[in-house]
């Protein structure tokens, strides 16, 4: 009998253990899916009325390729496709608002998803030998190219979508959306001169923009016909949660790009207890409250800081949830090859 009870006590004391092991080596991946994405492939915004976007989508896909889940990255990628993409124009509509009763009211496409989705589905070919979706993301790129680079002021610049941000004067861009890893894995993909072109002109928009009190990048700027750079008029003239993924995607690109380094003077200025949430570049006028976890893993990265596996909390909604997993993946160097 008492053999009996102390086997009996050996087993359920041994799932115990089991069960807790595989807790503590959960992935972050496997938090965030829990958190963030539904039973149907969609990637929940729980900050944005639990909308599903083609940032969240590409995210999704880009942590599933990392962490080498591919049932997950077909669940998504079979989701964006079937609620998202625009057959007419060839690329994804930027936004599935459920909560509306038409869920595709704005049927404009957010071109940082669409250049992370094209990039990914590559690094999923060849990773996975799937030339599907080598292939699927060569075609998304060839109408990336085709519709959304424009030669603008003897430049080439990069649409944020294919409408309302090309004026007869002007275009506004959102400097967040050159994902600089995205592009240098392109142009070696391609061997398209176009690709590196756009992302040298992308740094060098960001560090000419006139008239800032803050020398940081603001969420979004304008370039006119005479090549002046100038922050946008359409949106506040703050540094926030847009262009806090600049210094992510340079860092990831190369950790010693030197348009880091106001990036790097500016967390450099304040502890990191009480660093503003986002800052008016033009009057200099800060957040009344502080960086959120996402941010601060951002700022951790740029600031040489190790970044482990990210650790969720209830407090973190999918944008924090996103940018610190990309900060991991960026302090990795994922997919970026030299």
């Amino acid at each position: 009998m008492k053999i009996k009870e102390l086997l009996k006590k050996s087993i359920t004391a041994a799932f115990v253990l089991l069960s807790l092991t595989s807790t503590a080596f959960a992935s972050a991946w496997d938090d965030y899916k829990q958190r963030y994405l539904s039973a149907d492939g969609s990637i929940i915004d729980t900050g944005n009325n639990r909308i599903s976007h083609t940032e969240g989508q590409s995210y999704g896909l880009l942590f599933s390729l990392y962490y080498d889940d591919q049932e997950s990255f077909s669940k998504i990628l079979n989701w964006t496709d079937n609620n998202l993409f625009n057959r007419e124009k060839g690329l994804y509509i930027w936004a599935y608002k459920r909560h509306e009763n038409d869920p595709l009211t704005d049927k404009n496409n957010a071109t940082d998803g669409d250049l992370m989705i094209a990039w990914v589905l590559i690094e999923a070919g060849k990773k996975w030998n799937k030339p599907e979706y080598r292939k699927k993301g060569e075609k998304l790129l060839s109408v990336i190219q085709n519709t959304l680079i424009i030669d603008f002021a003897k430049r080439p610049v990069l649409l944020p979508g294919l409408v309302s941000f090309l004026e007869n004067s002007r275009v506004t861009i959102n400097p967040s959306y050159y994902i600089y890893p995205a592009l240098n894995a392109v142009n070696k993909h391609t061997y398209q001169k176009k690709w590196k072109q756009l992302a040298d002109e992308g740094k060098k928009l960001i560090t000419s923009v006139e008239g800032r009190k803050v020398p940081i990048t603001p969420d979004w700027i304008t370039l006119d016909l005479n090549g002046k750079v100038q922050v946008s008029d359409r949106w506040p003239a703050r540094s926030s949660y847009d262009a806090i993924r600049v210094p992510l995607y340079l860092y990831w690109e190369d950790e010693n790009a030197l348009e880091l380094a106001e990036w790097k003077k500016w967390f450099s200025s304040f502890p990191a207890d009480s660093n503003p949430a986002y800052v008016d570049v033009l009057s200099g006028e800060k957040a009344n409250y502080n960086m959120s976890s996402g941010l601060l893993n951002v700022r951790k990265l740029v600031l040489g800081e190790n970044i482990s596996e990210p650790v969720f909390t209830d407090k973190d909604d999918y944008y924090n949830a996103s940018l610190s997993m990309l900060a991991y993946l960026a302090y990795n160097h994922a997919f970026s090859k030299k």
